[in-house]
């Protein structure tokens, strides 16, 4: 398979600013206007793909064919190391960084009569798309093979000699995919209008502020951990129509780790600062004069989409073993099992997406003061800000852990002598662990600080009022899916069974005699296993909305026919909030720890030792599915009015106040746990056809 890869830079965009100004008595009325945009696009694939395959053998194998001669291989000793790892990591990572400052000074003027009043526009935009595809595949496949295997056909007797072989095997396959993504807008414009000196019949003086800050990003993170490991540690002595086999003592030691890890990340942080600040300069027009203007407008708008999916796969098949097999031959001697083997299988998943998007807005006005006789505009501020941010994240995590592992002493004889199976001792220690993790965390602050303070005012007659106006409307939606699925499925098998088919052995007369199987040694094996299956399912996010509104008038001082102030302030709140979390948890296990002489068509087995076998188990499904939302919602919303004085046919003051808030969650959670165990402790000596009664004492079998 082949993978792009594939990294679109970033395209920066500037445009410059126009600036003008006028300040003599006869020009025409002067103004400044400034457009910045700046757009940043970002487009980033990152594929990796790691594949590990090891086949290691380390094998010790005489062989006699056809003689009267023994093949012997004395003890098997050999240690055997392993390793096989894959890592794929798959990473985007972008900074985006669009720093925007627009000032404008307003200019003095000296204007005498009929003059046009000075206005100033600033515009800025920024816009930033991040897009980022991460996908990591890592497959490691491992087939260990250490053997001590002596073969005779139709020969001599074969001696396997003591099993105490060392093997460590190890098999790891890691994918990590992630995305991480900053992208930090700073817009700060800043108008400051000059002073007039009008006498009258002069203009009002104007500003505007516009500031849109768009941010988009969307992730994928897909990560895909295969980890396959086959684990053969054996002293196998075959004699096929030969003489006797004699496996020795079985206390060979087998180190065996699988694991399988997916991690797939999506991490976004969104920062978004806006600073809009109006400053009029003060005006001494006599009469006949307009009313100063101020309007900021800011947007913010931040959309984050996430999507993490984990999948882990590890497949564990682990065999510790000392067979001595005679077909149609003498007798079978396996020694003593005491062996130890140690398997560790396990399958990690981590599927977790992590924004944060914070959004600041300053807006403030100032007018300057006013002294005008009469026939005076009043002065007018606008405040809007809009703050919207929408988050979707998708998280799934799998996590699949198999398990087989057997840790046996069998000599086996079929149709020939005796077969003695020795004391059974043997360790087994195997752990087989599935966790699943799908996480949605997420975090959204947006604060909005808007102030509108008026200038003073002193009209004597014919003067219009002021007005103040202020919109703040913040919007955030969260929408969360977790889906976690964690399969964790254990089969353990800790046997001594010497077993004898069919016939007589020979050397004893015409007639022969009766084949034994020997299983009298003590059955003290220690067996524990652990299997347990983890899914977790969470979705976090926390909504924080803080807005700040405050008006203040001037002071004013009219003596007759002036027109009343008007206040209004509204302020709108929406947090939703919906969240999927589903957990599934499986937990299956098997374990065996058994001591069974088995004679079929012979004599009967003799299994008269004592049975003190030790069998630990332990089988657990833990599913949760949580969802934790927070949400909180500030409004702080003052109008002060200013002092006023005045003397008749004043028109009243207006104040109005709009707060509404609105939060809505909607939370599901479905978690399922399943864990079924099934125990076999026994000793258990069994004869079919033809034998004596079985001799010994039986264990205990819990199922």
């Amino acid at each position: 398979m082949k993978r792009h890869l594939i990294a679109v830079g970033v395209t920066l965009i500037a445009l410059a600013a126009w600036v003008g100004t006028a300040t003599a008595a006869d020009d025409p009325p002067w103004g400044a206007d400034q457009a910045l945009g700046q757009l940043a696009g970002t487009l980033q694939g990152a594929p990796a793909m790691g594949t590990a395959g090891q086949t290691a053998s380390n094998a010790s194998l005489p062989a006699g064919i056809s003689g009267s001669v023994s093949t012997g291989s004395g003890s098997s000793s050999a240690n055997q190391d392993a390793t096989n790892t894959a890592d794929a990591d798959a990473s985007n990572k972008s900074s985006t960084d669009q720093d925007a400052t627009a000032t404008q000074t307003g200019g003095s003027s000296s204007c005498t009569s009929g003059c046009g009043g000075a206005g100033q526009s600033q515009v800025i935009d920024q816009s930033a798309l991040t897009k980022q595809d991460a996908d990591a595949d890592a497959a490691a496949k491992q087939d260990a093979v250490n053997a001590n295997v002596p073969v005779t056909i139709a020969g001599g007797s074969v001696w396997g000699g003591s099993s105490s072989a060392t093997q460590d095997a190890t098999n790891t396959a890691d994918a990590d995919a992630s995305n991480k993504s900053s992208t930090d807008q700073d817009a700060t414009a800043t108008q400051t209008g000059g002073s007039s000196s009008c006498k009258s019949g002069c203009g009002g003086a104007g500003q505007s502020q516009v500031i849109d800050q768009s941010a988009k990003t969307k992730q994928d993170a897909d990560a895909d951990a295969k980890a396959k490991q086959n684990a053969v540690n054996a002293n196998v002595p075959i004699n096929i129509a030969g003489g006797s086999v004699s496996g020795g003592t079985s206390s060979a030691d087998q180190t065996a780790d699988n694991s399988a890890d997916a991690s797939a990340n999506n991490k976004s942080t969104t920062d978004q600062d806006a600073t809009a600040t109006q400053t009029g300069g003060s005006s001494s027009c006599k009469s006949g004069c307009g009313g100063a203007g101020q309007s900021q407008v800011i947007g913010q708008s931040a959309k984050t989409k996430q999507d993490a999916e984990a999948d882990a796969d590890a497949k564990q098949n682990v065999v510790n073993a000392n067979v001595p097999v005679s077909i149609a031959g003498g007798d079978v001697n396996g020694g003593t099992s005491s062996a130890t083997q140690t398997a560790t299988n396990k399958a990690d998943a981590d599927a977790s997406n992590r924004s944060k998007t914070d959004q600041d807005a300053t807006a403030t006005q100032t007018g300057g003061s006013s002294d005008c006789r009469s026939g005076c505009g009043g002065n007018g501020q606008e405040q809007d800000v809009d703050q919207r941010s929408k988050t979707d994240q998708d998280a799934d995590a799998d996590a699949t852990a198999k398990q087989n592992a057997v840790n046996a002493n069998v000599p086996v004889r079929i149709a020939g002598g005796d077969v003695n199976g020795g004391s059974s001792s043997a360790t087994q220690n195997v752990s087989n662990r599935a966790d699943a993790d799908a996480s949605n965390k997420s975090k959204t602050e947006q604060d909005a600080d808007v102030t509108q303070t008026g200038g003073g005012s002193r009209c004597w007659s014919g003067c219009g009022g002021n007005g103040q106006e202020q919109h703040v409307d913040q919007s955030s939606k969260t929408d969360q899916d977790a889906d976690a699925d964690a399969t964790a499925k254990q089969n353990a098998v800790n046997a001594n069974v010497p077993v004898s088919i069919g016939g007589a052995s020979k050397g004893h007369g015409s007639k022969g005699r009766e084949a034994l199987v020997d299983g009298s040694g003590s059955s003290s094996a220690t067996q524990d296993v652990s299997n347990q299956a983890d899914a977790d399912a969470s979705n976090r996010s926390k909504t924080e909305q803080d807005a700040d509104v405050t008006q203040e008038l001037g002071e004013s001082s009219c003596f007759s026919g002036c027109g009343g102030n008007g206040q209004e302030q509204d302020v709108d709140q929406r947090s939703k909030t919906d969240q999927d979390a589903d957990a599934d948890a499986t937990a299956k296990q098997h374990a065996e720890n058994a001591n069974v002489p088995v004679s079929i068509s012979g004599k009967g087995p003799s299994g008269s030792g004592s049975s003190s076998a030790d069998q630990t188990a332990r089988n657990r499904a833990d599913a949760d599915a949580s969802n934790k939302s927070k949400t909180e919602q500030d409004a702080d919303v003052t109008q002060a009015s200013g002092k006023s004085k005045c003397w008749s046919g004043c028109g009243g003051k207006g104040q109005e106040q709009n707060t509404a808030q609105k939060s809505k969650t909607k939370q599901r959670g479905d978690a399922d746990a399943w864990a079924k165990q099934k125990l076999l402790n026994v000793d258990s000596p069994l004869t079919l056809s033809l034998g004596r009664k079985a001799e010994g004492k039986r264990g205990v079998m819990p199922v």
